[in-house]
């Protein structure tokens, strides 16, 4: 399995789900690590680019590709297992504690999760702590580079786009 990760370059090779750790995310609360990736570049980027200001993304991130082998074990969170406001901001306390549950759990190495972003297409939440972690690899790294129609389009989003 290929999954990819956007990340500060100095952050690159570090997978231990320290960022997510200190604030939390959408399935972890702050205090509990745990890697965010998702099931293609452009999604992953996509996130990033919903929750970072395109000033700090523009300096230095770079996308990171994460192998798994086949075989390791994995849950699902299916969008018909949602609650109705899953999807919003803030998060809900609920949601995050559907993935506390789950780390504590320690059942999976990685949990399938639609995208807050996408509903049709999936992140993928790695559990540092579990014992398969060793099986991430990182396969390679690239920078990110944002093409500048993005940000001009962010500057004046009412820009005649042809």
């Amino acid at each position: 399995m290929i999954l990819y990760r956007v990340c500060r370059n100095k952050y690159r090779h570090d997978l231990s789900g320290s960022g997510a750790r200190v604030s939390g995310g959408r399935w972890n609360s702050a205090g509990r690590a745990a890697l965010y990736t998702s099931g293609t570049k452009s999604l992953a980027i996509l996130e990033v680019l919903t929750n970072t200001p395109l000033a700090i993304l523009k300096d230095d991130f770079t996308i990171v590709t994460l192998e798994l082998p086949d075989g390791v074990s994995i849950d699902e969170y299916k969008l018909s297992d949602m609650p109705a406001e899953w999807h919003s901001y803030p998060v809900p306390i609920h949601v995050m504690r559907m993935g506390d549950r789950w780390l504590a759990s320690g059942r999976s190495l990685v949990l399938k999760v639609p995208s807050a972003v996408v509903f049709s297409e999936h992140n993928w939440v790695i559990n540092p702590a579990h014992p398969e972690f060793d099986k991430v690899k990182i396969a390679g790294t690239e920078r990110l580079v944002i093409d500048p129609r993005i940000e001009k389009n962010r500057q004046d989003p009412y820009s005649d786009p042809v």
